[in-house]
Order: structure tokens, then sequence, then C-alpha cells
């Protein structure tokens, strides 16, 4: 119908999905007898960045969550069912997503907006596990862990957390924990703001696939300043995240996002500048 699919498009459609799932599990709710109220993430107060696709949370999100739950709840309680990974772009007023983690990113702003005690990740695992178990099934939860161990190991390759979304709840100094929808009754994972390592060796492997390795060599690096800030400021431009860094006297290797896709253009494009 629209004979085009450009970002901001692809949000106004996917958007439609999440508002129809909070609306059908908020009138299930009040249907068995559990009062609840729908909310549209865009509507209450979450705003956003313009970057279609991978939008990013405002400090002015905090403040106006609070108004409207606080008053709604003070007015005429009812459990709030909020569209997740959704916000309103803030010069273009228009439906964003928040990217990857996006969903526990709405958890972790309103947790940290209403100032909860706790917030609550529901997974299809028993928590953050010692290690992938798909590649070793006898794989076990693990019961602690902090902020800075939760982003690296998300960082690297776990799949439960996206490190995006810890922070509000880092910010706000609010434990998230971590459970199972399928196994209800395991204790989860439990991640604060710190814990007792004294005993620990071993938290995590993770393993990162699909990377995109560079390497650059050039005998200017040698006793010179300003070299990794050009080469730096070439991704700045080009919008490219760099995951790990490596430099010898005349060489940077580096690792690069593999969510950000790399294509021919740009590499032509990096090559150029």
């Amino acid at each position: 119908m629209m004979k085009e699919l450009t970002p901001r498009t692809t949000d106004y459609l996917v958007s439609f999905g999440e508002c129809m799932s909070t609306r059908i599990f908020a009138t299930y709710l009040n249907k068995i007898g559990t009062k609840a109220r729908q909310y549209d993430a865009f509507d209450i107060g979450f705003i956003t960045t313009d970057e279609f696709t991978n939008a990013e949370i405002l400090e002015a999100t905090y403040p106006a969550l609070a108004k409207r739950l606080h008053g709604d709840w003070i007015n005429d309680p009812a459990i709030p069912i909020v569209t997740g990974f959704l916000g309103k772009g803030w010069k273009s007023c228009a439906v964003t997503t928040l990217g990857r983690g996006g969903s526990d990113l709405t958890a972790t702003t309103i947790g940290k907006a209403l100032g909860l005690r706790e917030i609550q990740v529901w997974k299809d695992v028993d928590g953050v596990l010692t290690c992938d178990p798909n590649i070793y099934s006898n794989a076990k939860s693990v019961p602690h862990l902090t902020f800075e161990e939760a982003a690296e190991l998300a960082y690297f390759g776990a799949q439960v957390l996206h490190p995006q979304s810890m922070r509000p709840a880092r910010e706000g100094d609010i434990p998230v924990r971590v459970k199972n929808s399928y196994n209800p009754q395991a204790p989860g994972t439990l991640i604060t703001k710190a814990r007792d390592l004294s005993e620990t060796v071993l938290t995590s492997i993770v393993l990162k696939s699909n990377i995109t390795m560079l390497d650059i060599v050039s005998t200017r690096m040698l006793g010179q300043y300003g070299f990794l800030a050009k080469v730096f400021s070439t991704f700045e431009d080009l919008g490219i995240s760099v995951d790990c860094v490596a430099t010898s006297e005349v060489s940077i290797s580096l690792t690069l996002d593999p969510s950000k896709l790399w294509s021919r253009e740009l590499i032509q494009q990096a090559s150029m500048n």
C-alpha cells in the first residue's frame, strides 16, 4: 500500500503487533478479575531520539512516565500493561523502536521512573547461565551478578540481556531479577550493583560469533600522536561501534559490532576518507 519501506515506516508497521498483544492481554486480565489498564509507550511519555529502528530514550522520559503512571494509579488503581520497545521521537513525534533488548529497556525505564524495589525480566532460561546451553547442556544458572558483569557478558555474546537495557536499573540502583517463564520456581539470577567476589573464580563463559575483525597497519603510527583519534573518528562518522581493540607499534586490530551491517559501500567510503 505504501510502496516504500523507510526506517520510519518500518517502526510504525512493527508497532502494531505490540499494541495488539498488550490490548489482548489487558482484556484477558480484566476478564479473569484482575483489574488492568493498557498503555501505548509512545502515549505515556517514552520520549526518544529520532533514530528510527534503534532509538535512544531521553532523560525527559522518566518524569513524564512517573507523572502519568502514578497519577492513574492514585485515581483508579489498575495493573499497567505497557507496550515494549516503542517510543515517540522528540522532533518527529513519530513512533520509534528501541532496537535489540528494547522490551527489557522498557521495563527497566519504568522501574527507574517509579523507583521500584525490584525489576523482574522473564525469559526462557533459568537466569544468566554459566555458558550457552545449546553448546553445553549442563549449564547452570548464576545466582548473583553485578551490573558490570551482566553488561560484559551480554556484550560478548550472552543472549539473555542486552547491556543497554540494564542502564536505567544501574543508574537507579534497582536490583534486576532474571526469571524463567517456563520454570517459575527457579530462583533465577539477581543482578545488583555489588556482590561478594572473594570466592568467585569464574562467572560465565560466552561466545560471540559472526564478528568482523579489522587490521590497520601503518608505519605512520610509530611515535605519532592523533593517529588513533583519526581512526576512531572515521568509525564515528560511519556510525560503526567498535567492540575490542588491540594495538602494537605499527598496527591496530579491532572487532566491530556485528549488529551494524558492513556493506561494500561503507568500506569504500571509509577507504576514501
